[in-house]
């Protein structure tokens, strides 16, 4: 299991290609998907930061969230030091998905990065996205085998007295929990270095099994939790377990 939780796009004044009135670039560092950007056009559109003279950015994973970008969509990740990416260092073209798009590649160290996209058959006539992140991702320990991964509903029903139901139909969400038996106490204090930062409040992009995407893509959700429930590992050592719950967000 990976998580990106350190989100270096939201770090940085962003620089963007275009922007529609109302829905300005700035969006894709908002944590909620439903406030997205809006380009004015569908070629070499891009999001980018700039880490600034003498600074570089570390990264090895990307996602985009809440997108409307079709099939045929091209969407890469690109890093430089002279800020032209005329022969960009890194060149990294993620694979769509209807869900969430995200990769992981080599880990690199520039001062400038972008998303570049092109969706020339885009029918909407403009690129939407809610959500972009870039970062360096922590790797969690083993997860204990036969996870499972329940969904649930913020659908509200009520019933009449008469027996007739009546529903507030709501999100359909993903809300899984996770046992991790054996901690060291190194992978213990980078969990708790997350949890300080993002508690119960903020979301972090999860992929359960990385080299399974296409068994389960990556989930924009949040630590469902107040608490850290850690445990002392039986056996001689410094190991330990804890067991956390994520809820999907939007």
């Amino acid at each position: 299991m990976r998580i990106l939780w350190d989100n270096e796009l939201d770090k940085y004044t962003l620089l963007f290609s275009s922007e529609r009135s109302g829905f300005p670039a700035t969006n894709v560092q908002h944590p909620h998907l439903t406030r997205v950007w809006h380009s004015l056009a569908l070629d070499d559109e891009y999001v980018a930061i700039d880490a600034g003279v003498g600074e570089t950015i570390i990264a090895d994973c990307a996602f985009l969230g809440a997108h409307n970008l079709s099939a045929t969509a091209v969407v890469k990740v690109q890093a430089c030091d002279d800020g032209t990416y005329a022969d960009p260092d890194v060149d990294e073209t993620l694979t769509w998905d209807d869900g969430i798009i995200g990769a992981f590649f080599t880990s690199a160290e520039h001062r400038f990065w972008r998303f570049l996209i092109d969706d020339p058959d885009n029918e909407d006539g403009y690129i939407e996205i809610g959500r972009l992140a870039l970062g360096s991702y922590l790797q969690m320990p083993p997860i204990e085998p036969g996870i499972d991964l329940p969904m649930g509903t913020t659908t509200l029903v009520s019933e009449s007295v008469s027996g007739q139901a009546f529903a507030d139909k709501g999100q359909v969400y993903l809300n899984p929990t996770f046992a991790f038996p054996l901690i060291t106490q190194a992978e213990r204090s980078s969990i708790e270095t997350m949890w300080r930062a993002v508690e119960q409040h903020t979301p972090v992009f999860l992929v359960v099994w990385e080299d399974s995407l296409t068994v389960q893509g990556p989930i924009y959700c949040r630590i469902n939790q107040d608490s850290l429930p850690w445990q002392k590992a039986g056996e001689a050592g410094l190991m330990w377990s804890v067991r956390i719950e994520f809820k999907e967000a939007f």
